[in-house]
């Protein structure tokens, strides 16, 4: 019989597809109708992004307690509802202002209650020894997320508008809810099984850490290198996401073109989650993380070296598949440094911290592109956050014997 933890998998890497899906990947198809209806500027309906970014950090150490100490079941369906219940008011909406509060509100802070931060704290619950390819699983939800809503949403826009768009999705989480609610289980536990689906119980029984909470985990050096290393190597991906294409333009290459560049980093990010996910459980994952840094410091200079459209299309590709490699290796080593005791707590006072990392970069670049005219300044200056992100990994220390507590 198949462990129940792979159709844990599998759910949660449906609900990693449907909150990025419709927050961070429809967000662009509403842009141009809200912008219009509006009378506003771009920047500002754009901004709503970053609200919503910003808000979900802020909320992620009291989600990711909440996670560890109360039903993982019950907070993904609560805020799945949530979320509908925000596409109701959006499609209600009669002022740009209530449209943001909405967004950045119910559709933010429920998208988040059952999106990688939920869904990562479940998928470990359930795994230890294959967690990393577990995770690496699950995250291919989000990328195929990317693949299926904006096309989706586009379509639904030009028959429906963007009104009837939220309104349709409202009635997408309300279905959605239905399976999450049947079948998450928050442990194996709960089903009389082990982690790994192994009857005779999970080889982790080391206490100590686990169990001191907060305190103990802002005051723990994995923890801050941790933080510091993902947060750096993250620094780069908002300045690839917001200036690859327009970078690419500037060179002279076709603007469809340089938009498949896009793609060609959405795709290897896909390749990069499975792959990583995979090593994770199989090499230390302090030389996994090297490893994805490698790759992605390899990638950036190529973009420096400003090369052929060929040699751009590599350097997109390597990208993809080493931030994809980042994000199991992520909770593969938080786990295996504090267990899954704690590990929502973990990851949700990480969030927060890492947040001067992901919004700093995109304005960063802009501003030196528009006092220099060039991005090469900016492209080197990020290849240094990158290499300050591997010298950092070597400063954790992971446990022998993964902690593990009751909560």
């Amino acid at each position: 019989m198949v462990f129940y933890g792979w159709r844990i998998v599998g759910i949660a890497a449906a609900a990693q597809g449907v909150s990025a899906g419709v927050t961070f990947y429809s967000y662009g198809i509403f842009v141009k109708p809200l912008a219009a209806e509006f009378d506003a500027p771009r920047l500002v309906v754009v901004f709503g992004l970053t609200l919503l970014m910003f808000t979900q950090g802020i909320v992620s150490p009291a989600l990711g307690r909440a996670l560890d100490a109360r039903s993982v079941r019950a907070l993904m369906a609560g805020g799945i509802l949530v979320c509908a219940v925000g596409f109701v008011g959006l499609s209600l909406a009669t002022r740009l202002w209530q449209i943001g509060f909405l967004f950045t509100t119910l559709v933010g802070v429920g998208a988040h209650m059952f999106g990688p931060l939920a869904t990562a704290t479940l998928v470990a619950n359930w795994f230890v020894r294959q967690r990393g390819k577990a995770l690496g699983v699950t995250a291919v939800g989000a990328s195929l997320g990317g693949l299926i809503f904006p096309v989706a949403a586009t379509r639904l826009v030009e028959a429906f508008g963007w009104r009837g768009t939220a309104e349709v999705f409202a009635v997408i989480l309300v279905l959605f809810a239905v399976p999450v609610w049947l079948m998450v289980v928050n442990r194996p536990e709960d089903m009389g099984t082990g982690l790994d689906g192994d009857l005779r119980g999970a080889p982790t029984a080391m206490p100590g850490d686990a169990n001191a909470g907060e305190i103990a985990l802002l005051t723990s050096r994995n923890f801050w290198s941790i933080t510091a290393a993902i947060g750096l190597a993250f620094c780069p991906v908002s300045v690839m996401l917001a200036h690859l294409v327009p970078y690419a333009t500037d060179l002279g290459i076709e603007p469809q073109r340089a938009a498949f560049l896009m793609s060609a980093y959405a795709g290897a990010s896909a390749a990069g989650r499975l792959l990583f996910g995979f090593m994770a459980d199989r090499l230390d994952n302090r030389v996994a993380m090297w490893i994805a840094l490698l790759l992605l410091i390899a990638a950036w200079a190529g973009l420096v070296v400003a090369p052929s459209y060929p040699a751009l299309l590599a350097a997109s590709a390597g990208l993809g598949v080493g931030v994809g490699g980042i994000m199991p290796l992520w909770g593969s080593l938080t786990g295996a440094c504090f267990g899954r005791a704690v590990f929502g707590r973990a990851m949700g006072l990480m969030n927060p911290l890492m947040l001067p990392f992901n919004l700093a970069g995109a304005p960063i670049a802009a501003y030196v592109y528009d006092e220099t005219g060039s991005y090469t300044l900016v492209f080197t200056a990020f290849l240094g956050t990158l290499i300050a992100s591997a010298s950092v990994i070597a400063l954790i220390r992971i446990p022998t014997v993964e902690p593990a507590a009751s909560v």
